[in-house]
């Protein structure tokens, strides 16, 4: 049958559509920067404060994850908040 004559081009069109965008997320194309998951060092540089720090108060900071026995990693986007926060109120 061909394309230009089948009346459910358009419906596969946006099925193929979003194939694509999915494949992408999967991938990490669609990953932005915000949504990164920071180490602890990296975490320490962006709030100048030091590691050990982030530790004792990992539970108290809202943008602490723990992503199994002993790892934790603090979110890009939860510190541009925090931070955002603090100083607005400072």
């Amino acid at each position: 049958m061909n394309e230009t004559n089948n009346p459910f081009e358009p419906f596969f069109d946006q099925i193929r559509q979003v194939v694509r965008e999915e494949i992408r997320v999967l991938n990490g194309e669609d990953r932005k920067e915000d949504e990164r998951l920071l180490n602890a060092d990296e975490a320490a540089k962006i709030l100048n404060l030091s590691t050990d720090w982030l530790y004792r108060n990992a539970k108290r900071l809202p943008f602490t994850r723990k992503l199994g026995p002993k790892m934790l990693r603090f979110s890009h986007q939860g510190i541009m908040k925090w931070l955002a926060t603090r100083r607005l109120s400072s």
